[in-house]
């Protein structure tokens, strides 16, 4: 049988019994959690209000953002027969950097007729350029006689008139020897078109073209990207452009690196919205009648030498947070 069996605590002793339950054991770990719990809260909520008062307000803020890119499109400027091909998808070229070479046989063709006809034309101008030497010193010769009346009237119009004439053939001799010196430098300049070089530099993608494959003027063959000069297209709301203007301080997280934060400027705003631009413009003047609202892009430039800007390619989606107070 217990030793206090049948003994009756005082109040006192009782207390401290209970004090030291309430204090220790599992009791006093809950209580524990908790109070730091709350205080978590409390001190997450005080950030929060800090900081939303400090800088949050002046934010505005949208994930409807986009990396691009002025990409060139290249296309031959002559039609022919693909010869070589001196790129492939993903790499890297500099301006001026042959892309590929169109057979140029045809165009060296033309070039040849055309300085055949430049020699030809020369040789005649030669001629009339002799036979209106000789037109205009009968011109002077006969003069002399005509005025002296040793030369009929008829004699001295004939002379005159071979005179004119010389003169004419001449003037179309010179315009002959022009016109071909034009073929000959068109010939020259589509032979040099045979040759397509990379207007920028840029990484080359979508290559449509092959060797052996016949190009059209105009035709799309390939891009280049400039990766080193990518910007970002932010599309806001029409109700957050209020306070938006050129060169506010803008954060951007591209989707691409969660934990990435890039900085850039604004620079321009679009004149008008995104739906204006379409194909098919929106048209408000109808019968049924839903107001939506619509989205301005905006346009922002990237800080220069920026760790993490190398991960950005154009089509590539962000978040964007532009600084109102600047």
């Amino acid at each position: 049988m217990p030793d206090d069996a049948g003994i009756q605590l005082k109040p006192e002793t009782a207390e401290r019994r209970v004090g030291a339950g309430f204090l220790s054991g599992p009791g006093l770990r809950k209580r524990a959690l908790m109070l730091a719990g709350g205080l978590a809260v409390l001190v997450l909520a005080g950030w929060w209000v800090v900081n939303w008062a400090t800088v949050g307000r002046y934010e505005v803020a949208t994930e409807n953002a986009y990396v691009r890119a002025d990409i060139s499109m290249i296309s031959a400027r002559v039609e022919g027969y693909v010869r070589t091909l001196a790129v492939e998808d993903n790499q890297l070229v500099h301006t001026r950097d042959v892309l590929l070479e169109i057979e140029p046989a045809d165009y060296q063709t033309d070039l040849a007729e055309a300085e055949a006809d430049l020699a030809q034309a020369q040789g005649s101008l030669a001629a009339q350029r002799a036979a209106r030497a000789q037109a205009s010193a009968d011109l002077a010769r006969y003069r002399e006689l005509a005025d002296r009346g040793f030369l009929s009237r008829a004699g001295w119009d004939a002379i005159v008139a071979r005179n004119q004439a010389a003169s004419g053939g001449e003037a179309a001799a010179s315009a002959a020897v022009e016109a071909a010196q034009s073929r000959i430098d068109a010939a020259s300049l589509d032979i040099d078109r045979t040759i397509v070089r990379a207007p920028i530099d840029g990484v080359i993608g979508d290559r449509q073209v092959q060797i052996g494959q016949l190009v059209r003027e105009g035709a799309p063959l390939m891009a280049i990207v400039p990766l080193q000069s990518v910007y970002v297209v932010a599309n806001f709301k029409e109700t957050q452009i209020e306070r938006l203007h050129n060169g506010q301080s803008v954060t951007i997280r591209p989707d691409v690196a969660h934990s990435l934060r890039l900085h850039g400027r604004v620079v321009s705003i679009a004149p008008a919205s995104g739906s204006q631009f379409s194909i098919i413009p929106t048209d408000t003047a109808t019968g049924n009648f839903t107001k939506i609202v619509q989205r301005v892009p905006v346009r922002i430039s990237l800080d220069p030498n920026q760790p993490g800007a190398e991960l950005l390619r154009p089509g590539l989606s962000a978040t964007v947070s532009v600084d109102t107070r600047g």
